[in-house]
């Protein structure tokens, strides 16, 4: 004891430069090596262990984080609509082409492209003025036309539905054809009237026949390309038209004709 007593003493006073302490420096040197490998094979087995009692936490956190996730991109998606559906209705109260024409404003409710005909349900209806054969429109130009219409409900037969044809005339030149729809199709094609210029980038409008169901001068499309093979006796006109019911959400029923 107290040979014990003397050399707690001697390594108390001399600290790490003591005896005692140059012993447990030399110790810990030694068994370093030997504590990190034993470090090395425990740390995946407490990880394991740890996993495992903590199972159902951790599911829980990743089902939170997951629902967080979901409701984030909800909310961005929802955020991008709005802005869209804003900048449309912005589109819609300064039509410039529509003139002095008057017209209801509606939502677009249902759409049902298919091979037999490509149309949209809209919101409004008899009751609010919408009568068959009406023009409808979008920020962008001519959409469709009125088909069919109830009291609450009316129905657009689009431009690119196969009994859907709409004359035009092009801006820069004043070259009159007709548009035949293609629901199939991402582009349209034009049959022109006569043998006369169209180039690439010209923009079509409604040439507004003489009884026809749509007023003079509503933008259509752009000329996208202009081809002509050996034999042809006409140019073949492709056409990309400017309103797309896929990503139109409100258009305006124009009272056409006048009253």
């Amino acid at each position: 004891m107290l040979a014990s007593i003397t050399l707690i003493t001697l390594d108390t006073r001399g600290g790490d430069k003591g005896i005692g302490g140059r012993v447990r420096n030399t110790a810990r040197d030694v068994l370093a090596p030997v504590q990190d490998g034993v470090d090395s094979v425990i740390q995946p087995i407490e990880d394991w262990w740890d996993g495992v009692t903590r199972a159902d936490e951790i599911k829980a956190e990743n089902r939170k984080l997951r629902r967080e996730l979901q409701q984030a991109r909800g909310a961005a998606a929802t955020a991008r609509a709005s802005i869209r559906e804003i900048a449309e209705l912005k589109r819609l109260s300064k039509l410039p082409f529509a003139g002095t024409l008057h017209g209801v404003n509606a939502q677009v409710i249902l759409g049902s492209p298919g091979n037999f005909e490509s149309t949209v349900a809209l919101d409004k209806g008899t009751n609010d003025g919408i009568v068959v054969d009406q023009p409808v429109v979008s920020g962008r130009g001519l959409l469709g036309r009125i088909s069919r219409a109830s009291g609450e409900r009316s129905t657009v037969l689009l431009l690119t539905d196969r009994d859907s044809g709409v004359s035009v005339r092009d801006a820069q030149t004043g070259v009159l054809g007709i548009i035949d729809g293609r629901p199939d199709a991402e582009v349209q094609t034009m049959t022109l009237f006569q043998d006369a210029p169209v180039h690439e980038g010209d923009e079509l409008v409604t040439a507004g026949t003489e009884g026809g169901p749509f007023p003079p001068d509503i933008p259509v499309g752009r000329v996208t390309k202009v081809q002509r093979r050996p034999g042809d006796l006409l140019p073949r006109v492709t056409v990309q038209l400017y309103a797309d019911a896929a990503t139109t959400d409100f258009v305006r029923v124009l009272e056409w004709p006048v009253p």
